[in-house]
């Protein structure tokens, strides 16, 4: 299994920056390699469950669920379903953090574990990356 974690500072509130990557399929609003975003199934765009098409700039879709957004922790998980990568056990978590000392925000996303396609979860390993 491989994790892999990206994190960025921002000089916005963390509300401000909740307020847009929140929405689940909002993507395409804010990450450069996504072109377009719809929901498929599921109630709405911040139900649990809900699966999302993502489009990349590339071509490829992804379908990816929702797994659980939290707005009081300014959290979204979310699980990749099918996608052209050769990994499973894909859970991500992004985490929108106040930054005190300067009104800003600190996001981390992406906190990612997955495993190479194939490639059984050793046994008594939790699921990956839980959120907050």
């Amino acid at each position: 299994m491989a994790q892999a974690c990206w994190n960025s500072a921002f000089t916005s509130s963390a509300d401000d920056i909740w307020a847009v990557v929140r929405r689940f399929n909002g993507p395409p609003d804010w990450h450069p390699a996504i072109q377009d975003s719809a929901i498929v199934e599921g109630e709405s765009k911040f139900t649990p469950g809900a699966i999302r098409v993502l489009t990349g700039t590339d071509g490829n879709t992804y379908r990816e669920q929702l797994v659980a957004p939290a707005d009081a922790r300014r959290t979204l998980t979310h699980e990749i379903v099918d996608a052209p990568l050769p990994v499973s056990g894909y859970r991500s978590a992004l985490h929108v953090q106040a930054v005190d000392d300067t009104g800003g925000a600190f996001l981390t996303a992406w906190c990612t574990t997955v495993r190479r396609a194939g490639v059984p979860r050793p046994r008594g390993c939790p699921r990956p990356c839980s959120a907050g």
